[in-house]
């Protein structure tokens, strides 16, 4: 059946059509509505949808594109498994971005590597120039199909009229605004149309069919835009350069076998050798690489800086994590002293650490063993200078408990601690590729924090410095998310029944939202709360 599709002359409208079919999907599971397991349910429709109208222009699927579509997938199921409100802002931008990477590499026009940076400007020339070259595509797609029993000269007439109407929309919005303003009484005709406008807005179904529309000619211009690309003029030129260079070997190739003239022999073997250094300069161009020299420089620089300022940090770094801090410095001093300007620094020695590793020149035996010597030492203070951070942050949450933002930031240090590693192997051994490396490992990240819990979590926390301090913020505890409301719901009930008033304040929120939602809202972790503040109540 999909190669009857592919293969099919009125492709173009079948694919129009299940792009309406989708967007209708679309504005069923969204309009209106909080996002639950709608989400994955779309994605998964979504990825459908591209395999099935551009499997002809899909490279082999290999382990990477299994590991991205792992990604998305778990992603999108936070929607259905979690309520951590940052993280779902956070995933609705990162989700649509990573499929827009992820169908780029599958079907794109360029076949670029999966860590080449070059993707991410083809992504955005598919979802932008190509996407809106097939707006037109639309219109004549609509044109062509309702206009089956017209001649040639009137579809034309009637695409061109279509395409003015459609055109003369901005310019009639700036005219009529600027008539409005310049008489009084035009405006004053005029005003009546909100009121009209207002009643036809509120009836049913018009706004649905505006985002069904809206979301069919999006979603067949983006997949079009991969089946039809366009190719730029550089491009043209381009291709037309390499087919006449293979044109003019191939030629001299048969001549060479008919044994034509000396001089003819000569001059083409002249000719191939130009073509031969033209194609050589071409494709095997010299990347821009550091001088080993000037780089070994600047490293030995900056790691005397780096080992004294390690060498006071160990003067009371192991002290204090003990709990014994430099004098005439409290907790939130100490903590909140030099702790931005830290992650700072240990940031910046990530981007020396990829220059030196990727973008410098080898140099001989000697040299490459001081250059790796010196990498070694900036990730040995890079590391401690991260361990030092650490303690300070502890020490901070010890003293004024656990959010959000630091759980976060508790996180981030970990995903350095990791680079740190993997940049130390790869001094080590030359062979890893660094690059690939890291985007495995951040996505992975990315995706734990997600399933950590992160709300129950940071209650855990808290209520173990309850236990150790007795000192517990009931109302930030009561603002979580759903997702840590039965161990908040069994710590009240055991430990602490002043946090019940504020919790079954949260009820009345969970109901209004349990009334207005449909299933493409459910949510397991709202729900799970909903059932304990419910019983809660009823105790």
């Amino acid at each position: 059946m999909i190669d009857k599709i592919m293969a099919s002359p009125n492709r173009a409208l079948i694919t129009l059509l299940s792009a309406l079919m989708l967007a209708i999907i679309h504005q069923y599971l969204f309009y209106g509505k909080e996002l639950g397991v709608s989400y994955p349910i779309f994605v998964i429709l979504f990825y459908g949808f591209m395999f099935l109208f551009a499997r002809d222009r899909m490279r082999p699927l290999t382990m990477i594109n299994a590991f991205v579509a792992g990604v998305v997938l778990m992603l999108a199921l936070t929607f259905l498994l979690y309520d951590n409100k940052p993280l779902r802002i956070l995933n609705f931008l990162v989700v649509p971005g990573l499929i827009i990477l992820h169908m780029t590499y599958l079907v794109g026009r360029k076949q670029r590597q999966w860590w080449d940076i070059g993707l991410i400007g083809t992504a955005l020339d598919h979802l932008l120039p190509q996407s809106i070259r097939h707006w037109g595509t639309v219109a004549s797609i609509v044109v062509k199909t309702g206009g089956r029993g017209l001649g040639k000269t009137k579809k034309t007439v009637a695409f061109k009229v279509f395409i003015g109407l459609i055109a003369s929309v901005p310019i009639l919005i700036v005219v009529v605004a600027l008539l409005s303003s310049a008489d009084g009484i035009f405006n004053q005709y005029l005003s009546g149309f909100p009121e009209w406008l207002n009643q036809l807005t509120l009836t049913p179904g018009l706004p649905r069919m505006i985002w069904i529309l809206i979301a069919g000619v999006l979603l067949f211009s983006y997949v079009w835009g991969f089946v039809q690309p366009m190719q730029y003029e550089a491009e043209k030129r381009e291709n037309a350069h390499w087919k006449n260079e293979k044109t003019i070997v191939a030629v001299s190739e048969i001549e060479e076998r008919e044994d034509v003239s000396v001089n003819s022999i000569q001059e083409n073997q002249t000719t191939n050798k130009i073509l031969s250094d033209t194609i050589h300069s071409q494709v095997y161009r010299v990347p821009l690489r550091l001088d080993p020299v000037i780089m070994g420089t600047m490293l030995l620089v900056i790691n005397c800086v780096y080992v004294l300022f390690v060498l006071v940090q160990f003067s009371y770094l192991f002290g204090a994590g003990e709990g014994h801090l430099p004098s005439d410095l409290s907790y939130a001093e100490y903590a909140r002293s030099g702790f931005v300007e830290l992650i700072l620094v240990t940031g910046i020695n990530f981007f020396i650490l990829i220059i030196a590793l990727q973008f410098t020149r080898s140099s001989g035996k000697v040299g490459s063993v001081v250059h790796q010597v010196l990498l070694f030492v900036l990730v040995g203070c890079s590391a401690i200078m991260l361990y030092s951070a650490f303690i300070r942050l502890n020490l901070y949450e010890q003293a004024y408990g656990y959010t959000y933002i630091r759980f976060l930031v508790h996180a981030f240090m970990i995903f350095l601690a990791l680079l740190l590693l993997i940049a130390a192997l790869r001094i080590r051994y030359t062979s890893i590729p660094l690059i690939r490396w890291y985007i495995v490992l951040s996505l992975t990240a990315y995706v734990t924090v997600n399933y950590v819990g992160m709300d129950k979590r940071i209650a855990e926390l808290n209520i173990a410095r309850y236990h150790q301090t007795g000192i517990i913020d009931a109302s930030y505890l009561a603002s979580l998310s759903a997702d840590a409301v039965p161990l908040l719901r069994e710590f009240a009930q055991r430990e602490y029944p002043n946090l019940k008033g504020e919790m079954l304040d949260r009820q009345a929120n969970f109901d209004l939202g349990e009334a207005e939602s449909s299933w493409t809202s459910f949510n397991t972790a709202r729900h799970r709360a909903r059932l304990e503040l419910s019983k809660w109540r009823m105790e």
